[in-house]
């Protein structure tokens, strides 16, 4: 993390070449006069920052480093628009530096459990098949050639995802349909492709009743919490959406006894915690667990680790975590599971000693390795409430 002393010099020297050095080197009237408004703002947001995280002024850490990444956006995009190849690669590399400083500045996340690259499991068993859709997987439970009505979707996705879905799809099952689509939870990179999903295959959605508000346009997730730090991906999550989606029409409850609808030897698992009505996906005889996000396999905070999947082994998604007791409960219920095959929500599938090993460490000593440093949900939780969400002591 860089030094908050270091990061204010690094702003003043940002912002005075912005606005002296295109003078200095020739550039184009046209490109000064977009730099130095570039630099003004640079100045004016640095100045209204709070570098130490303290209330005096109107932004805090979080919201500036987002507006460092956006200054670096915007020179990239600016660099597109320069003929000169000097230019435009000077104006290239501050981007970089630019995005590099906001990626640096941001504190540490969540500790987790490193595990080695042998851990990720190239082969899935024949019945099973992972998507990667971005930064979020989906999951198909099924065998190959499986008929109508015989397999199942795990989540949808990203907005945008039904594509990519419907094509996997086509490839190993062909013209046929899922009997459900199974839902782990509601939140927004999970449902993206649903309703033309659902519509497509005129499909059930099965998921939690707890969950049902959220997905039936009565409530909206409660706020996030970027200041968890990671990186970027928990610093942009105050953009990301987070009100309800409504599925009413198509949306059915998990049976209460806990088994899945035409899907023998599956049972569904309530692991409250990243959301109230979160459940994961057990076979008991095989070990093998589709988890959701109730633990994940990358540092999802960081946008490089979500974008690279390396195996590292972690709570919930600590930005849009905000009962920190239940999920700590939901990891310590997978470790006792002792599953040797996990499929997350986030990151690579894991299997072998080395997972049931890394879940134990977890679990053990979720306090240290577990607990993000800092979130607005560790002393209180957020509780539903018409609308929205409220907020009680833990």
């Amino acid at each position: 993390m860089i030094p908050r002393r270091l990061h204010a010099s690094l702003d003043a020297l940002s912002a005075a070449l912005l606005i002296l050095a295109p003078s200095m080197l020739g550039a184009a009237p046209r490109h000064r006069k977009r730099l130095a408004a570039l630099g003004l703002g640079v100045a004016a947001y640095s100045l209204a920052t709070s570098y130490r995280g303290r209330a005096r002024r109107p932004i805090g850490p979080s919201h500036h480093r987002l507006l460092d990444a956006a200054q670096g956006a915007a020179c990239l995009g600016l660099a597109r628009d320069v003929d000169d190849p000097a230019g435009r690669m000077a104006l290239r590399g501050y981007a970089a530096f630019s995005i590099a400083v906001a990626a640096l500045s941001s504190p540490s996340g969540p500790e987790g459990v490193t595990l080695p690259p042998w851990a990720a499991m190239a082969d899935l068993p024949a019945d099973l098949a992972l998507l990667r859709c971005g930064i979020v997987n989906v999951a198909f439970i099924g065998p190959p050639g499986a008929g109508d009505r015989g397999w199942f979707l795990v989540d949808a996705g990203l907005p945008g995802s039904a594509p990519a879905i419907l094509a996997a799809a086509r490839r190993r099952f062909g013209a046929s349909r899922p009997a459900a689509i199974l839902l782990t939870h509601g939140h927004f990179d999970h449902v993206g492709a649903l309703p033309r999903l659902a519509e497509t295959w005129d499909a059930p959605i099965l998921a939690h009743p707890a969950e049902h508000p959220y997905l039936t346009g009565r409530r909206a997730y409660p706020p996030p919490a970027p200041e968890v730090g990671g990186g970027m991906m928990a610093e942009a999550s105050i953009l990301f959406p987070r009100s309800p989606v409504d599925l009413s029409q198509r949306l059915r409850a998990l049976p209460e006894d806990g088994t899945i609808p035409d899907l023998p030897h599956w049972q569904w698992l309530h692991m409250p915690g990243h959301t109230p009505g979160h459940v994961s996906f057990w076979h008991e005889d095989r070990k093998i667990l589709i988890g959701g996000d109730a633990v994940v396999t990358t540092r999802q905070e960081s946008v490089l680790a979500a974008l690279a999947a390396p195996p590292h082994l972690q709570g919930p998604p600590a930005y849009f975590t905000p009962d920190w007791a239940a999920a700590a409960a939901s990891v310590r219920r997978i470790a006792d599971l002792a599953p040797t095959c996990l499929i997350a929500g986030h990151g690579p599938a894991l299997g072998g000693t080395a997972l049931v090993a890394a879940l134990q460490i977890l679990a053990s000593g979720f306090e240290t390795r577990g607990l993000p440093r800092r979130s607005r949900y560790l002393d209180r939780r957020a509780m539903p409430a018409p609308g929205g969400a409220r907020m009680i002591g833990r």
